[in-house]
């Protein structure tokens, strides 16, 4: 598929004219986004805001190519979403983008975001206010801190109904920064917390960056697929939708590295370039009804070792 996009003329615009965003690649300070200025805001927007665009959206898109899904999906009129770490938003409006121009039956889509940077929220709600498409959103951005499992129980206990679409993008890898739940494994506990909260036809979608956690010595994606797998493995009211080899291999996965690559060109930058880890979870029915027709011989690092890296998910 196609992993290359675009950010859209009108985002574009509002990004880097209205909020004078500014386009500089920080990795080391982006790790650590709650306590960051609204100056600091406004890099974060223009750097990364494109790239959670464009890996929602393909993420997406690559999911609506399963006929099952995509015949799942345009039976809706109305669409639920819970974005938990949501930033500025870029994965919200890649989602956004994608489900208005696949889905000619939507109507409607309900977001709830979280975020603990006031100002990081402030910019998604100045550009949800922006928004003009033939599908009504309603994003209700909220900023909430999480230091501990009461605050984690309290945005659950806020939402009040079942969602479509959960996703937390390129964020969790900060719980584990700082020490946040120290003595869990952050993946199994927010995929925990939250698959409760999926409709029958929900999916889970967990994405996180690919570098080495360099107080514990191991990759994040392989922190991710051990707390998943875990969780996958004790309760079986879930599975693993994608990639696809997980729902074949997730009950003896060694844990693998995983990674795949995106591309994003906006007016700063043209093919910028987001390495991320992900995986998708839903409801077994739901899950195995989506994976008819699938091929079991997919390709990865669990039963080909020297699968590459960054194609993990290619079938064989």
């Amino acid at each position: 598929m196609n992993k290359s996009i675009t950010l859209p003329q009108w985002l574009d615009n509002i990004i880097y004219n209205e909020c004078d965003a500014i386009y500089e690649p920080r990795p080391e300070d982006v790790m650590t986004n709650p306590d960051k200025d609204y100056d600091f805001a406004k890099l974060y927007l223009g750097t990364y805001f494109p790239r959670s665009y464009a890996e929602a959206y393909c993420i997406l898109r690559m999911m609506m190519d399963n006929k099952n899904y995509y015949q799942i999906l345009n039976e809706l009129t109305e669409l639920s979403v819970l974005d938990f770490c949501c930033g500025t938003g870029g994965e919200i409006f890649g989602l956004i983008s994608v489900l208005s121009a696949k889905l000619p039956n939507l109507k409607s889509i309900r977001i709830d975001a979280f975020d603990a940077n006031p100002d990081y929220v402030r910019f998604l709600f100045h550009i949800s206010r922006k928004y003009e498409g033939n599908v009504e959103v309603i994003i209700n951005p909220q900023c909430y801190f999480i230091q501990n499992e009461q605050n984690l129980q309290d945005i659950i206990n806020s939402t009040n109904t079942l969602y479509h679409i959960i996703l937390s993008c390129k964020a969790l890898n900060e719980f584990i920064q700082h020490s946040v739940f120290p003595n869990e494994n952050i993946y199994y506990k927010i995929a925990r917390a939250f698959l409760p909260c999926l409709a029958d036809e929900g999916i889970l979608l967990l994405s996180d960056l690919t570098h080495k956690d360099k107080k514990n010595g191991v990759f994040y994606p392989e922190v991710m697929n051990n707390g998943l797998n875990s969780l996958l493995r004790s309760d079986n009211r879930y599975k693993s939708l994608y990639p696809y080899s997980c729902f074949f291999y997730e009950h003896h996965c060694p844990n693998c590295y995983m990674q795949d690559i995106f591309y994003v060109s906006h007016s700063r930058k043209k093919m910028d370039i987001s390495k991320i880890a992900y995986r998708i979870i839903g409801k077994s029915d739901f899950v195995i009804q989506m994976m008819n027709g699938i091929p079991s011989n997919q390709k990865c690092k669990a039963n080909y070792p020297q699968a590459d890296k960054n194609v993990p998910y290619q079938s064989t």
